[in-house]
């Protein structure tokens, strides 16, 4: 069972990470770079940087 919260923390983690560079991408660079691109670099970089963010958590979490 705590393994099937892990897995579901991690994958919901990640796609909020998605989800927010993408949006975050088009609120800034759309101008610059175009909608696509921006949120297509936004997802990126929201998913590197978030990816780290949300495994330290849930280890942290599981840790406690």
């Amino acid at each position: 069972m705590i393994g099937l919260i892990v897995i579901m923390a991690l994958v919901l983690g990640l796609l909020a990470a998605l989800g927010a560079g993408a949006v975050s991408g088009l609120r800034i660079g759309k101008a610059a770079l175009g909608a696509d691109l921006a949120a297509y670099m936004g997802a990126l970089y929201g998913v590197l940087a978030g990816s780290i963010s949300v495994v330290v958590t849930t280890l942290i979490l599981l840790i406690i």
